[in-house]
């Protein structure tokens, strides 16, 4: 039977060492060769010395007498011959191929449950913390073919209801952005959003507006509508330019809430002046770049 591997292991310094070997001439050794070679990708080799002697490029006589004494026949067909050594290496890579097979399958059915056990679904859509994962940051460029996509799991923490006032669709694209700038979903960080937008909605501002401009600006706080202008405008662009993005992310959660509530006080004191006042603060800016 011809063997399912395409080579078989060469032992050059046993094959040189080989006495059999040595006292070859070189016709005898090449004739030899070719026919270990015939005999492992068919599995055997002729008996007869005509077809034997044509297989082997018409070597004489004396060489396919030296080659046959190599050979043993065959214990189930009495026409062919086979090679001792080679039949013990096609059953050494036979055993190897069935235990590497046998260790693949083991190793595949214990990730697959492992990541049966420790991986999240998401089938569902769902505002709570629990649900929100953070992509893996460490996953290994080498292992692309398969895990590009891969999340890691994270410990449950306490449950979130988004308020129905707010947007789902604005709410989860902002909750993505902040993700790709790897910034923590906390809860606390969470409520401290909402509380924010609930000040904003009472001045008037529509909390899905106010989440896309965050979005779109890539601002991970929440602020008022940047539609306003003068000094207004200064109180309504928080974080606008790349240098302040920087300094806001050096801040910790409660500095940055802290500055959040203070830019919401400030536009709620610009909202209450009256038109004279609003020029006049407008005038003293001015005055003062």
């Amino acid at each position: 039977m011809a063997s399912k591997s395409p080579a078989f292991q060469f032992y050059a310094a046993e094959y040189l060492a080989d006495e059999n070997v040595v006292v070859m001439t070189l016709e005898e050794e090449g004739a030899y060769i070719r026919a270990l070679s015939y005999c492992w990708r068919e599995g055997s080799i002729p008996a007869d010395n005509e077809t034997l002697a044509r297989l082997l490029k018409g070597a004489s006589n004396q060489t396919l007498t030296v080659v046959r004494k190599r050979f043993n026949q065959c214990s189930t067909n009495a026409d062919r011959l086979v090679h001792s050594r080679l039949e013990a290496e096609r059953k050494k890579q036979a055993g190897w191929r069935e235990k590497s097979s046998i260790a693949g399958k083991r190793s595949g059915n214990v990730r697959r449950n492992k990541k049966l056990q420790t991986e999240p679904t998401f089938n569902q859509p769902s505002t709570n913390l629990h649900d929100l994962v953070e992509p893996n940051a460490n996953s290994s460029s080498s292992s692309s073919s398969s895990n590009k996509n891969k999340y890691k799991y994270k410990a449950p923490q306490a449950a979130f209801d988004l308020p129905s006032w707010i947007p789902k669709d604005a709410w989860d694209g902002f909750l993505e952005m902040r993700r790709k700038k790897r910034v923590p979903s906390t809860g606390r960080a969470l409520e401290g959003i909402v509380r924010n937008l609930d000040k904003l909605r009472g001045l008037g501002f529509q909390s899905g507006e106010v989440l896309d401009q965050s979005t779109v600006c890539g601002w991970t706080g929440v602020f008022p509508i940047k539609n306003l202008t003068g000094a207004a405008s200064k109180i309504a662009q928080p974080g606008i330019n790349h240098a302040e993005e920087l300094r806001r992310a050096k801040l910790s959660e409660q500095q940055r809430a802290e500055e959040d509530a203070a830019m919401v006080k400030h536009h709620e004191e610009w909202l209450r002046l009256s038109p004279e006042e609003r020029i006049a603060r407008q005038n003293a800016d001015l005055s003062q770049t």
